[in-house]
């Protein structure tokens, strides 16, 4: 008989520097691409973690001929996570 190891793992905690908070009025806009149920699931996560409304979201909007053009601000960057459901 073996028994596994029940010591609950730790992650490491992040790095937590608050002295570099976005100044009022500062923004940043969240947008998901994919299925419209994986969008719906990955909303309700959200709201259910706390971070947002579902209601604050816009409707599901159809990218038209497979095409999407973002038009950043000046000094814009973007980054992208994929995770499987």
């Amino acid at each position: 008989m073996t028994f596994q190891d029940q010591t609950p793992q730790v992650l490491p905690s992040l790095p937590a520097d608050f002295s570099t908070l976005p100044g009022p009025g500062s923004t940043i806009r969240h947008i998901l691409l994919g299925h419209p149920s994986n969008i719906r699931q990955t909303i309700h996560l959200l709201h259910n973690l706390r971070y947002v409304e579902t209601s604050h979201w816009s409707p599901l909007i159809e990218v038209p001929d497979h095409r999407l053009i973002l038009r950043p601000e000046p000094d814009d960057v973007i980054t992208m996570l994929v995770r499987r459901l």
